[in-house]
């Protein structure tokens, strides 16, 4: 027997007294019993009934079977792989070498340029070395595994199969990947102001941004309350939000910053909601425009679900990583807007 494979034997009985004592014992009645059939077969007179040692000899002999069995049940598995090989490498040998622009953008959402431009802003976080064992998954590699658990709406187990990575491995990349999002590209893509459920549309660009966000309620939170206990709602009183609080001036009219809020808000000096029950046309008309601008932060929550889709989906993972998760799907969205990748 081989050294290694008697240290695993050895440290395999511990804990178990009982069946090595079980054992010796039927092993001690068997010799027994067979040194007595010895002295019957060269013709010595004994007291022992022949039929009734073979009964105790096959007693003995299913005793000691049994109990090895149940030992060999409790023994270790030993690894035949410390690193599982994969199947093939589909992210450097096809994803990388043969996909176009478009075949990115339906996958990662974003093209392979803008995803390496994300890779780079995060190497200093996400860079691990190579180990004796196994070489470091590419920060770029890793980037497109976070990027594709935000697009998609497959489980850890599918992401691990088309990246030919171990399941824990995908699980413990994403939560880098996002926290690294998070903390590396938040205050270079997003305002940070305490936000939740608002939207501002940037009248330079025209397109679908979130400047302030605010993270960590559940939807069982009514929206007033959120809205109170977020920074927004303080700066705004305090008319510190915008620097100056410039004023614009409309037929004669000073106006101050607004915000636009649905029914469930309450009504500011600077945050118009629409009439509950309008009485006239005039308040009719005020709704209709009112709604025709709001829609804009239906539409912007509309491209960024389509754009990832983990967010329609149960969040599987665990409550103090969701607001990373949420926060960095966010961020990216931002950075596609910006780079005007439409995912059709």
């Amino acid at each position: 027997m081989a050294p290694q494979h008697v240290r695993r034997w050895w440290k395999s009985l511990r804990g178990k007294e009982a069946v090595l004592a079980s054992v010796l014992e039927n092993v001690n009645i068997i010799l027994n019993c067979i040194s007595v059939l010895q002295l019957l077969m060269v013709g010595e007179d004994t007291d022992e009934d022949t039929s009734e040692l073979i009964a105790s000899v096959n007693t003995a002999a299913h005793a000691v079977f049994w109990a090895v069995a149940e030992w060999r049940v409790t023994l270790p598995r030993q690894k035949l792989w410390w690193c599982y090989p994969g199947r093939s490498r589909w992210f450097h040998d096809s994803v990388l070498q043969f996909w176009d622009d478009r075949q990115w953008i339906e996958n990662f959402r974003m093209t392979r340029q803008t995803l390496f431009e994300v890779a780079d802003s995060l190497r200093p976080f996400l860079m691990r070395r190579d180990t004796v064992m196994y070489s470091a998954i590419p920060v770029e590699e890793r980037v497109a595994i976070g990027v594709y658990f935000l697009a998609s709406r497959s489980c850890y187990r599918t992401i691990a199969n088309v990246f030919q990575k171990g399941t824990s491995m995908i699980v413990s990349v994403i939560i880098e990947v996002c926290l690294a999002i998070e903390h590396t590209l938040l205050r270079k893509e997003v305002c940070v102001v305490d936000f939740n459920k608002f939207f501002f549309r940037l009248p330079a660009t025209g397109t679908d941004f979130f400047p302030p966000m605010l993270t960590g309620h559940s939807g069982v939170n009514h929206d007033a309350h959120v809205f109170r206990s977020s920074l927004l709602y303080k700066k705004m009183e305090a008319g510190s939000l915008i620097p100056g609080n410039p004023m614009f001036q409309y037929g004669g009219v000073s106006i101050p910053p607004l915000l636009l809020g649905d029914g469930a808000y309450p009504l500011c000096n600077w945050l118009m909601k629409p009439y509950a029950v309008p009485r006239n046309d005039m308040e009719r008309h005020y709704n209709k425009v009112f709604n025709r601008t709001r829609n804009t932060v239906e539409r912007a929550f509309g491209r960024l679900k389509a754009r990832f889709h983990r967010l329609s989906v149960r969040m599987e993972a665990h409550k103090q990583n969701v607001n990373s998760i949420i926060g960095s799907a966010v961020i990216l969205h931002n950075i596609c807007e910006k780079k005007k990748h439409n995912t059709g």
